[in-house]
């Protein structure tokens, strides 16, 4: 097996779910190539806009699509289209359509038209300079070429006449354009020392330079390049790469696949301290760079550097990959990256935290960078991690009071307020719950992952106080749910420089039994965190909210609740005396009685409470089980089981009969134990209502064939349907029906051995070959030894104590698994 396919089976079942729903999917899904366990958003730093694609990520860059890129304008040709239009006079659209025209659109002349009409000949002599310069540069189709355009080079007369004509220029704006168009010829030349030549003579004069001085500096950084001088290079894409958002990706790229760290070297070549805090910040963005060291002598030289704050959160962002994420996770993930050198960063990742948190406060307490609230904010991130919730409070309120227009960095605060309500407290309080409503109301279904990230760890937390179990801690390090309770967390010992101090408190013992509202409230909560509740109506269709990593699936919640806490529900819809909050709460998930009557009949079904289901369905409309999706998935007799049961398998029934005959039966049996049929037809309705049969659609909203099969829900297992087979058989009137009821028992007990056959052999491809082939032989012979003494009881009954029966003599003829079972396969 080659490493690639390998790698694939060590995925997540979650993770491989993902690319397969992606290859398959036929539009566009809600999915964040970004996404990992994050908390903290980088958009909380000044500037992050200005440099949105170099925040941390796995994948190449930041929010970046390589199959959308093309839609995104690029900013060198929105600031040259600008200028233009400023300099002739004439509306940008104009410049577009000569300058920028797309390959199925043709160019138009508006612009050289403007140009001579206010007599500026040479300035239109530039552009058919310029169009022949680029129609022969095969390196950079980005600053004006006109797609399908071709133009033979003639780089020695262009090398001639462009410094004749720059002498000539009447103005800046055509001077320094062609300055730009000398250092690129002589580049494009194979003469990278004219080219820098030339940006000494031509560029570095200039008294007024704009984005165009910066294309030319980005070009020479490439002529440095290419002449062998690397240190050259990296000092001056360095500062093209933060001073520069024109040529900032083309710096970017270069500092990152062409050039060696010289960082130091290039240093040396700094003219000022701001600069050499450039070469530091572009440094710092590059792939798994430490960057204190770099923020601290940023912070020394430029502390107005404008990516200080974009650094720090950046950090933030890498550790957090590598605090939160489990070893195993990260073995697999970061292909460039040496293994020894992510366990290193694994490890470290708790002690560095300490350090980032140090350096925030350092400088939120610093005279000019604590008018910024990031500072604040970042520290109060930091502690809350380390479960100092009281200092964590201190450090966000601080940062509450100063006044800013950065709507992120609000968010940031208000989701950090959001788990800091839910997590104090080892109960919830009618305050917290007064706190938190307005929070869960502003970050519900949120596009973003951190928001999401954010909400659906306050609201598992809030719902495990409301059930009154231990509380996992959703930022506990390495990907691990500890229970904690008041700040304190079960953790092994182990240093964490700081954050050891604050791990490992006593834990606070009180727990509180859950209520019936506080079960209802818990379910409530939970429904909340799926992907699912968030679908709304559109009229072109249903329209999904994004789904993370870490939503929940409704379906999954649905399917694990009790129709116990179902009622609790519809009793806390019901009562007259609600609060702000549940006012608030029953709103924000968009519920209604009719939805929970539904769900409370699925529930009790699968718990086999067969009158409560009926009970409980008499409350919905009868057009509901008419109608879609009822109509095609309950489309055939549920009380007909492989030519068992009732006769006709296409007769048809509602969920609200099929739950009164199951009742009506039930209320037989306990009449009347020995009523064969009674048990029999019990067995069929309990089989196909499960997943194997053909009425799954009365227990669950979705059925797919790759869903993960639990051994201990009687759904997947039939289990109940077995005990109703097996009573069935144990009163049949005589051997041939009682051989029928036990051939469909041995049906319910060969799915118990298909599900621990799946069972063993999941997560088995994962193993190196040859210990996969070791384990997979242990496992065949594990599973032959289970099938026999078992998963064949009522086989070797039918072989046994029904072998004269003529269904029994069918059998051999009709049922290959019978056959296999017989010749002892």
């Amino acid at each position: 097996m080659s490493n690639s396919t390998r790698s694939f089976f060590r995925l997540s079942y979650r993770t491989k779910s993902i690319i397969i729903l992606l290859l398959m999917a036929c539009g566009p899904e809600p999915f964040d190539y970004d996404e990992f366990k994050s908390f903290f958003a980088p958009e909380s730093a000044n500037n992050e806009a200005q440099f949105h694609n170099y925040n941390f990520t796995s994948q190449f860059l930041y929010d970046y699509n390589l199959w959308d890129s093309g839609d995104k304008a690029d900013p060198s040709e929105v600031e040259n289209t600008k200028a233009w239009a400023s300099y002739a006079g004439v509306e940008e659209q104009v410049v577009t359509g000569e300058l920028y025209t797309q390959e199925d659109s043709k160019s138009t002349t508006g612009l050289t038209e403007a140009l001579q009409q206010k007599g500026k000949t040479e300035v239109v002599e530039y552009l058919e300079l310029a169009r022949k310069i680029e129609g022969a540069d095969t390196y950079n189709a980005s600053d004006g070429s006109i797609p399908g355009s071709s133009y033979t080079a003639n780089y020695e007369k262009w090398l001639s006449d462009i410094p004749t004509l720059y002498t000539q220029a009447k103005d800046n704006f055509i001077k320094e354009r062609l300055a730009y168009q000398a250092v690129k010829v002589a580049d494009m030349a194979g003469n990278p020392q004219k080219s820098i030549e030339l940006y000494k003579k031509l560029v570095e004069p200039l008294s007024q330079k704009t984005f165009i001085s910066d294309w030319a500096r980005s070009r020479v950084a490439g002529a440095y390049t290419h002449a062998g001088d690397s240190t050259q290079a990296y000092y001056h894409f360095s500062q093209v790469f933060v001073t520069s958002p024109t040529r900032r990706k083309a710096a970017h790229l270069s500092l990152r696949a062409y050039l060696p760290k010289l960082q130091e070297e290039a240093l040396k070549l700094c003219k000022s301290d701001a600069e050499k805090a450039n070469v530091y910040a572009a440094t710092a963005v590059l792939p798994f760079q430490d960057a204190l060291p770099m923020m601290e002598q940023m912070r020394e030289l430029d502390i107005n550097n404008p990516m200080l704050e974009f650094v720090m959160a950046r950090e933030i962002n890498k550790n957090e990959e590598f605090f939160f994420t489990n070893w195993q996770d990260l073995k697999y993930s970061y292909w460039n990256l040496d293994s020894t050198k992510k366990e290193t960063l694994k490890k470290e990742s708790g002690n560095y935290f300490s350090k980032l948190l140090d350096f925030s406060l350092e400088s939120a307490e610093n005279p000019t960078l604590k008018k910024s609230p990031f500072w604040y904010t970042a520290a109060a991130y930091l502690t809350f991690i380390a479960q100092d919730y009281p200092k964590a409070n201190k450090l966000l309120q601080k940062a509450k009071e100063m006044p800013t227009d950065n709507k992120y960095i609000q968010d940031q605060i208000a989701m950090q307020e959001m788990i800091l309500a839910v997590s104090e407290s080892p109960v919830v309080t009618p305050e917290m719950e007064k706190r938190v409503i307005p929070l869960l109301e502003r970050f519900a279904r949120s596009d973003k992952f951190r928001t999401a990230n954010n909400f659906n760890a306050a609201c598992k937390i809030l719902a495990a106080k409301y059930e009154g179990i231990n509380t996992t801690n959703e930022f506990a390090e390495g990907g691990e749910t500890r229970p904690f309770k008041n700040g304190g967390q079960v953790k092994e010992n182990k240093s964490l420089g700081w954050f050891a101090s604050c791990f490992g408190k006593k834990d606070d013992e009180r727990t509180v039994k859950a209520s019936p509202e506080g079960k209802a409230k818990a379910f409530l909560v939970s429904l909340l965190t799926s992907y699912q509740l968030g679908y709304h109506k559109q009229e072109e269709g249903w329209v999904a909210t994004a789904n993370f990593m870490s939503s929940a699936d409704q379906y999954a919640i649905e399917d694990s609740t009790s129709s116990a806490t179902i009622t609790h529900t519809l009793d806390y819809f019901a009562k007259n005396n609600h609060t702000d909050f549940d006012n608030r709460l029953i709103r924000l998930t968009g519920l209604d009685n009719n939805y929970l009557y539904l769900v409370l009949g699925r529930r009790a079904l699968a718990e086999h409470q067969y009158a409560k289901a009926a009970d409980a369905w008499k409350h919905i409309s009868p057009e509901v089980w008419e109608a879609e999706p009822y109509k095609t998935y309950l489309d055939v007799n549920p009380f007909h089981l492989n030519g068992q049961g009732e006769a006709n398998p296409k007769e048809t029934v509602t969920s609200l009969s099929f739950a009164i005959r199951m009742a009506e039966l039930q209320e037989k049996v306990n009449k009347n134990p020995k009523d064969y049929e009674s048990w029999l037809l019990l067995g069929c309705g309990s089989y196909n209502m499960g997943y194997f049969g053909n009425s799954w659609i009365l227990q669950r909203r979705a059925w797919s064939g790759g869903e993960q099969k639990n051994e201990t829900d009687d759904y997947y297992t039939s289990e109940k349907a077995l005990y109703y087979f097996d009573k069935a058989m144990n009163v049949a009137p005589n051997a041939e029906t009682a051989a029928k009821a036990c051939y469909l028992a041995a049906a319910c007990q060969k799915i118990r051995y298909e599900l621990a056959y799946g069972a063993m052999y999941d997560r088995l491809y994962s193993l190196p070959d040859g210990e996969r082939e070791t384990k997979e032989a242990e496992i065949t012979k594990t599973l032959e030894t289970l099938r026999k003494e078992k998963y064949a009881t009522y086989f070797n009954l039918l072989k046994t104590k029904y072998q004269q029966t003529n269904y029994e003599e069918q059998l051999i003829k009709e049922c290959s698994t019978y056959k296999d079972f017989l010749a002892g396969k």
